[in-house]
C-alpha cells in the first residue's frame, strides 16, 4: 500500500503532542509555523520546547499521557519513547496519528519538508525512513537554489494573483502562465532575462506591477 500525500491547513486547528523530547522539538515549530492550536502532554520537556512554552506558544499538560486525552482534536503526534504507547493512542484515536517509531500501525506518516518559498518540497518513502527523506529533501532544496527555482516560483505567484485581481478568467490565466513555464525559466535563468520576456508578451502596467512586489 502506498501512502496517499496531502498537505493539511491547520490554521487554528487543535493538535496534540505527545511527548516533549527531541522529535516533537523537531515537529512542534513547523505545527506552530502552520497555525495549529498545540496541546503537549508530557512530564517534561526538552530545553527548545520549554523556551517556547515560556514565550506562550503551546498549552503544556505537565504529565503522562493517559487514556482520554485524545478526545477532541484535529491531528495527533504520538512521539514518547514508548512504541507500545504510541500503538494505543492511535489505536483509541479515530482520526490520523503520527507515531515517533515507523510501524504498520502508523497511519500518519509526516514528510520532511524543505522551505524554498514560496515553494515547499514534501519528501515522503514507502516505508517511511525519515533518515533517507531527510536527505533526499536537503539535496532537492539546494539545487532548486542553484537553478534559481525559488525566485522564478515567486515570480509565477505574484503574476497570476495579479491577474486574478484584474478578473482574468481562470483558462486565460493558465494560458499565459504556461507561456512562462518552468522550461522556460530555465532557458532564462536571469530574472532580468525573464523580466524581458514577460515584457515581450504583457501588458506593460501589469509587468511595472509585478516588478513593484518582488
Amino acid at each position: 500500500m502506498i501512502r496517499y500525500p496531502v498537505y493539511l491547513d491547520l490554521s487554528n486547528r487543535r493538535v496534540l503532542v505527545v511527548g516533549g523530547g527531541k522529535v516533537a522539538s523537531r515537529k512542534i515549530p513547523a505545527l506552530l509555523k502552520g497555525g495549529a492550536v498545540v496541546t503537549v502532554v508530557s512530564p517534561s520537556l526538552s530545553p527548545e520546547l520549554l523556551a517556547l512554552f515560556r514565550s506562550e506558544k503551546f498549552r503544556w499538560v505537565r504529565r503522562r499521557y493517559i487514556s482520554g486525552d485524545e478526545r477532541n482534536f484535529s491531528l495527533i503526534l504520538a512521539l514518547t519513547d514508548k512504541p507500545d504507547v504510541n500503538r494505543r493512542i492511535s489505536a483509541r484515536f479515530g482520526g490520523f496519528v503520527n507515531q515517533a517509531t515507523p510501524s504498520a500501525g502508523n497511519p500518519a506518516a509526516l514528510p520532511y519538508v524543505q522551505e524554498r518559498s514560496p515553494v515547499l518540497v514534501a519528501v515522503g518513502s514507502e516505508p517511511p525512513d525519515p533518515l533517507l527523506v531527510r536527505e533526499v529533501g536537503e539535496f532537492l532544496g539546494e539545487k532548486m537554489k542553484e537553478t534559481g527555482i525559488p525566485e522564478y516560483a515567486r515570480e509565477h505567484t505574484l503574476l497570476r494573483q495579479i491577474l486574478l485581481e484584474d478578473g482574468w478568467p481562470r483558462f486565460e490565466i493558465r494560458e499565459v502562465l504556461e507561456k512562462f513555464s518552468l522550461g522556460w525559466a530555465f532557458r532564462h535563468p536571469v530574472r532580468e532575462e525573464r523580466l524581458a520576456g514577460y515584457a515581450e508578451r504583457l501588458d506593460e502596467t501589469l509587468v511595472r506591477r509585478l516588478v513593484d512586489r518582488l
